[in-house]
């Protein structure tokens, strides 16, 4: 599903209640609803992970 709009109804995801929203190790992962009632899983992946020091971590160290 594109996250950026209900497939239902067509509302704009900003539109969706956050119902719960974790971190893993790839990103966010955000379970919404719609005001329709339709539910679906946002994931929003890390462009870039910044460790100690504010330096930038490509975890191939």
């Amino acid at each position: 599903m594109n996250t950026g709009a209900c497939a239902a109804c067509g509302r704009e995801a900003a539109d969706a209640e956050v119902e719960s929203s974790h971190y893993t190790s790839e990103g966010i992962v955000r379970y919404r609803r719609c005001p329709c009632g339709r539910r679906w899983v946002d994931v929003t992946r890390f462009d870039a992970v910044v460790g100690v020091g504010g330096r930038l971590w490509s975890g191939l160290n």
